[in-house]
Order: structure tokens, then sequence, then C-alpha cells
């Protein structure tokens, strides 16, 4: 596995710690404010506030107020630059999650791990830029999908290009036996996609997808979900459920 630091991390904190706390900061939170009512309920002074109010929620209600605060940041991203670099710095405990659950990378051509979790970072902006405007119930476990999807689909590439060159072989011919599980992971979030919105509820899929797919525990996709233990547990089993019978 490749070693693992925090220098991305710190390098992103320590610049936002700066720009969260700018006068575009402040005229960028105004204007969010004035198309989000959300977020203007919150009345916050600057991104920077705004970002620690997502992450000190801690009751199950100030984590769906927070929830429905980054839809509403990601919906409206256009009204100030800065706001796209807001929702990154929200989302960074999550993108900790993904990288986690990728193995920082191990097996793929970056470097170190802090090299790995630099071209999420970058992946990661690619997809909240790419997303503005649109209204995700969902926001933040839809983009961490997202960013795993992408990044998974890369770091597999690279994994096939090293063993090729390591076994000079032709691995299309060869049986995947080492990879079934991944296979398998892969098939899921595919079954789940074709099935959302076709007989099963884009919110009782998103839990399934951060559990099963991502990886997630309860308590952290409660964090991010807004939802009770109870909630997540109830939507999982109706998604699983669903899933079986389209399967059947």
């Amino acid at each position: 596995m490749p070693s693992v630091t925090r220098r991305p991390i710190d390098q992103l904190t320590a610049e936002w710690r700066v720009t969260s706390r700018s006068p575009a900061s402040r005229t960028a939170t105004r204007l969010l404010a004035a198309a989000e009512e959300p977020i203007d309920a919150l009345d916050v002074r600057d991104l920077g506030e705004l970002v620690d109010a997502l992450r000190h929620a801690r009751a199950p209600g100030q984590r769906a107020s927070a929830a429905l605060v980054l839809q509403a940041m990601l919906r409206s991203q256009s009204v100030h630059p800065l706001v796209p670099r807001a929702v990154l710095q929200a989302m960074l405990p999550g993108l900790v999650m993904v990288a986690r659950r990728l193995s920082w990378g191990a097996g793929g051509d970056w470097e170190d791990g802090a090299a790995f979790f630099g071209d999420l970072v970058t992946t990661a902006w690619e997809v909240i830029t790419d997303w503005a405007g649109e209204d995700r119930g969902y926001a933040v476990l839809d983009l961490l999908s997202a960013i795993r999807c992408r990044l998974r689909r890369q770091l597999l590439r690279q994994r096939s290009n090293h063993d090729r060159l390591v076994l000079g072989a032709d691995l299309d011919a060869l049986a995947p036996r080492s990879a079934s599980s991944t296979t398998d992971l892969d098939e899921l979030a595919r079954a789940i996609d074709q099935l959302t919105g076709h007989g099963l509820d884009p919110a009782d899929a998103a839990v399934l997808y951060g559990i099963r797919v991502l990886g997630l525990s309860a308590a952290e996709l409660s964090s991010l979900s807004g939802l009770t233990r109870h909630q997540l547990d109830h939507r999982r089993h109706r998604a699983v459920q669903r899933l079986c019978r389209s399967m059947a």
C-alpha cells in the first residue's frame, strides 16, 4: 500500500483557513444566502463559518439541515467562484473515506497516498463543478459515488496495465480470479444505478450505495445524510428487497 501522509489535506486546510475568511468569501456567502433560504437561515458571515456549521452538525435534526445546506450549495454554486471550493472543503472527510475504501491507490501508478489523494481532490472538483445547478436530494452521497466510480476506473486500468507488463501476458484471456470481489462490487454499483428511479427509490438507492459500495459505516452515513440509524436500516432493507426482486 502506498504510504499515506496528511500533506494534501493539510495544504487544503491551510489554504481554506485564509480564503474562507476573505472579503470575497463574505461576498460569496451573501450571494448564496440571497439565493438559498437554508443558508440564509444559518446567519453566517463567511464561507468558513458555513463549512464549520456543516462540520459541527451532530444531532439528527442538525445533520438533516446540513444535508439540505450542502444540496443548496451544489445547486447555487454559480453565484460565486468560491462556492464550489466551499463544497469541496465540506466534503473533505467524505473524500478521506473514499480514499480509504480504495486503499489510497494501492496497485496504481501513484507514487504514494498523497499523490493519489491529490488526484482524488482533482476528480472531486471536476464532479462538483460539472454538477453546478443540479438539485440532488442526496448531494453528498451522489458526489462521493461519482468520484469513487471515476477513480476506481482509473485505478483498475492502471492495475491491469501493470499486470500486463509484469506477466507479459494477455490478461483478457486469463480468468480474473483475484478480481472477483472487485467485479461483484462494480456489478452491484451498476445494478443500483440502473434500478434507481425505475422501481428503486433514489433515497433508498443512495443509502444502499453508501453502505455496500462506498463501505461507509452507519455512523458515517448518518453524519453525511442526516438520517437516523433506524431510518438508514429501513431504507437499506427496502433497497435490498427491491434489488433481490429485480434479480429473481
